[in-house]
């Protein structure tokens, strides 16, 4: 594996040996005083839950290669007045504090988590021997938590993401049950995988609405730019990219840009909907991309690699729309090449469903 994708992996992992160090700091005493304010204060809000299943699948835009399925689960809580209030668990509580996200009394908060699994094959899955040129078998499952501070025009997030990658993912059970299922191939070269390894990954993310008018009744118009940069060995990278809207109430959500496989939660879910809302958005984002661990391989143990594409483009189109309790958004997203050589299309599709307590 290169040196400076190694070097990356070792200074990442000391940063966060120094963010969890802190937590000898709080004793349990002071910790369960913080949870009876935070509860006592929250008690006083509006405070909503939301759940969320999102299903992403390359069949949705008629292919079966490269990122082949991915399915997550998610549920988070707000808004809160203040990061005080924010219902989340001291550790994540301590390293996140003294960021930016704890920048402002004046800005309202949320709190997400998800678990994902996401699975990745070349473009021949009949083949049982190693396809050299394509890129390698990979499975990835992921617990990840984001932290979300917004206002009216500006919305910032931080997240952590752990998790495994390897066999230990379950990708190949997974992979080989749905196809069984829908009667599809059934994928031959999973004993080529890369090797498990624990994964991790810390992103932040800052949105900016820009442009927003009326164009006729309650249809509305808005734009977002949409910035983030995140670093770890599951993937580092920075991007950019602008999402516009077309929809009704559209002041109740921001648009983003979902570049990462199976890590999205609806544009609607937290928003309380008092009638039909519907919105269609169009993206379009490009980012570099410095390691990948489903392309590159494993950090440290040889195994499967091609050569990634560092410069990689994301056009997407999505329809999405809430009636009271429920929201629902279609996606369908086609990208750039990923790595040299490829063949394989890097489009997918994805379904997600939200609940609004």
């Amino acid at each position: 594996m290169q040196q400076n994708h190694k070097l990356l992996f070792s200074t990442s992992l000391f940063l966060l040996f120094c963010l969890f160090a802190n937590l000898s700091s709080a004793s349990p005493a002071d910790d369960h005083q913080q949870e009876e304010k935070n509860s006592q204060k929250a008690s006083d809000q509006n405070i909503d839950t939301w759940y969320v299943i999102t299903w992403e699948n390359d069949l949705f835009a008629f292919s079966d290669d490269g990122y082949t399925n991915g399915l997550s689960f998610g549920w988070g809580h707000g808004p809160f007045d203040s990061f005080e209030a924010l219902h989340l668990p001291e550790w994540i509580r301590t390293i996140s504090q003294w960021t930016y996200i704890n920048g402002s009394n004046e800005n309202n908060y949320s709190i997400g988590y998800g678990i994902a699994q996401g699975m990745y094959t070349p473009s021949d899955i009949e083949e049982e021997d190693l396809i050299v040129d394509d890129r390698p078998y990979a499975g990835t499952l992921l617990w990840r938590t984001r932290i979300r501070s917004y206002d009216d025009k500006v919305a910032d997030s931080l997240a952590l993401t752990l998790g495994m990658a390897g066999p230990a993912s379950l990708a190949e059970q997974s992979q080989k049950i749905i196809h069984k299922l829908v009667d599809a191939t059934e994928p031959m070269g999973w004993d080529n995988q890369i090797e498990n390894e624990p994964v991790f990954r810390v992103d932040a993310e800052h949105v900016i609405r820009f442009a927003n008018f009326d164009i006729s009744g309650p249809v509305e118009f808005d734009s977002n730019l949409y910035t983030q940069a995140g670093f770890g060995n599951l993937r580092s990278d920075a991007g950019a990219g602008i999402v516009c809207r077309i929809g009704n109430v559209l002041d109740s959500s921001f648009a983003y840009i979902n570049p990462a496989p199976a890590r999205g939660v609806n544009t609607l879910a937290g928003s309380p909907s008092q009638g039909f809302n519907w919105q269609v958005l169009v993206s379009l984002y490009g980012r570099y991309v410095f390691n990948d661990i489903t392309i590159d391989g494993n950090t440290f143990k040889d195994s499967h690699s091609v050569e990634l594409i560092h410069e990689q483009a994301l056009v997407s189109l999505a329809v999405a729309s809430s009636w009271q309790n429920w929201g629902f958004i279609f996606s369908l997203q086609s990208g750039s090449d990923t790595f040299e050589e490829q063949e394989s299309s890097s489009k997918f599709g994805a379904l997600s469903v939200t609940y609004n307590l």
